[in-house]
């Protein structure tokens, strides 16, 4: 199997602890609420959590809405995972349910190439990514690049990473527990993301 592209689901995979959005309500005081809206399942949920979570943050400038970022931690290994797969000629992209400005952060941070996250459109409203459009968007970028699917090595930690991780030719699961019905090629426990790399490596490239 030949590896051109390594697509990193961002909260619980590229980075431990908090989620960009729990750092942000604790830093702002919304906490309470983000520990219900974090619960949110299927995609109208997630929409009417969007909704709510970016009337609270509308307006405010860039730096506000990274400084909270800097209370979630990477993860271990993260920055030389990610310059390992870089030097060996492969491309990088985060692709997370997260709004596009978090995830930019970490990946100018960590030498990303490209995000697909939910972004925040000029008019209002968004462009959302789904666990369920995962996928497609990838697919998307990939082929951008004369990939398919199976050129990619998808790496995730969740259930909303399943999608993803079913449609890519390797698939890397760090989360604790496998999700029913789901058999990554490797299933690494909270690995360090220079370890993920170097066996991403060893699957196979050229």
């Amino acid at each position: 199997m030949t590896v051109r592209l390594v697509a990193f689901d961002l909260d619980g995979t590229l980075t431990r602890g908090p989620t960009c959005l729990e750092a942000t309500a604790a830093r702002h005081g919304f906490a309470d609420r983000m520990a219900v809206w974090e619960q949110a399942r299927g995609d109208d949920a997630i929409v009417e959590v969007r909704d709510a979570v970016w009337a609270l943050l509308r307006g405010w400038p860039a730096e506000r809405l990274a400084a909270p970022l800097a209370d979630v931690p990477l993860a271990s290994g993260a920055a030389d995972g990610i310059a390992a797969l870089r030097d060996a000629g492969l491309d990088v992209v985060i692709v997370s349910l997260a709004f596009a400005p978090h995830a930019a952060h970490f990946a100018a941070r960590l030498g990303v190439d490209a995000v697909i996250a939910t972004e925040i459109l000029d008019g209002g409203g968004f462009r959302h990514v789904f666990p369920s459009t995962k996928p497609t968007l990838l697919a998307e970028h990939a082929a951008a690049r004369g990939w398919s699917l199976a050129d990619v090595a998808a790496v995730g930690d969740s259930h909303g990473d399943v999608p993803m991780l079913r449609a890519c030719g390797t698939s890397v699961f760090v989360g604790a527990d496998l999700p029913d019905g789901l058999t990554p090629t490797l299933h690494l426990p909270a690995a360090p993301i220079d370890e993920v790399a170097r066996r991403i490596l060893n699957a196979g490239t050229g």
